[in-house]
């Protein structure tokens, strides 16, 4: 579930409580979302999030809990929390910390940067059957709210979300691919329809090293495509509106935004 975790998080901006590790909160407000995440129609999961986003830092946090009767079969508590600056137009993550229950037992993960290279400080339990990614692999790789974090800031300031990342979360590393978009109307279907103009980004992910070592013809190591909706909701700028992600084991996941975005100082 963490891996379908990691995807979410690559196409929505997502926390759950102040992210007052940002330096910049006495200037920047603080935006707090909330999203509900379905399979199949099937609603499986909530993300809340709060984040502070400016054009030279931010910090983010979150927490995705499964929901209804798939928290029975794959339960999942995590909070997660990042930050970092910009380095003109390119994200620089300084910290991302992953922790709690998924896949049946409670995990932790951290990682700090030096020199554009993320290093992994917590990794508990360890994962000796997965293959290794290296340290020239991981070189120029961000996490995945690093990641948002810099598509959400260049989607504000240029309305334009083209953009490749490589992005690692601790054990896996994943190419992704995101497309210059076009403004149109929100999709109808979902229970929450905006109904006013959003910028479409299509997106592609694609799991490159971290596999299990039973997993060598794995369906994860295929591209997942998606598509994620931006609008523009007043006083927020910019907010992740919609997503949708083809996931070669799930299948269709819809992520909706549940209720207009708040913000406080």
């Amino acid at each position: 579930m963490r891996r379908v975790t990691s995807v979410l998080c690559a196409g929505l901006a997502l926390a759950t409580f102040s992210a007052a590790s940002c330096r910049a909160e006495e200037q920047t407000p603080q935006t707090e979302v909330k999203y509900l995440v379905f399979v199949h129609g099937l609603h499986v999961m909530d993300i809340q999030a709060s984040y502070r986003l400016d054009n030279a830092q931010y910090g983010i946090g979150a927490h995705v809990k499964t929901a209804g009767l798939f928290n029975m079969f794959m339960k999942t508590d995590l909070t997660l929390t990042a930050q970092g600056r910009f380095a003109g137009q390119v994200v620089a993550p300084e910290t991302f910390d992953s922790k709690g229950w998924s896949r049946r037992t409670n995990r932790h993960i951290a990682l700090t940067y030096k020199d554009n290279l993320p290093q992994v400080t917590q990794l508990d339990p360890p994962e000796t059957n997965r293959e290794p990614v290296t340290e020239a692999e991981r070189q120029g790789a961000v996490d995945t709210l690093a990641m948002l974090m810099g598509l959400l800031r260049q989607v504000r300031e240029t309305q334009n979300c083209a953009m490749q990342e490589k992005v690692f979360d601790g054990l896996r590393l994943t190419t992704l691919s995101v497309q210059a978009g076009s403004e149109q109307k929100l999709p109808s279907s979902g229970p929450l329809d905006w109904g006013e103009a959003a910028l479409r980004c299509n997106f592609v992910g694609q799991q490159i090293k971290g596999f299990k070592l039973s997993n060598e013809q794995s369906k994860l190591r295929n591209p997942q495509p998606g598509r994620a909706w931006f609008e523009r909701i007043g006083a927020a700028g910019f907010v992740a509106v919609r997503l949708e992600l083809d996931h070669p084991k799930l299948g269709h996941i819809t992520v909706l935004l549940d209720g207009a975005p708040r913000q406080f100082p």
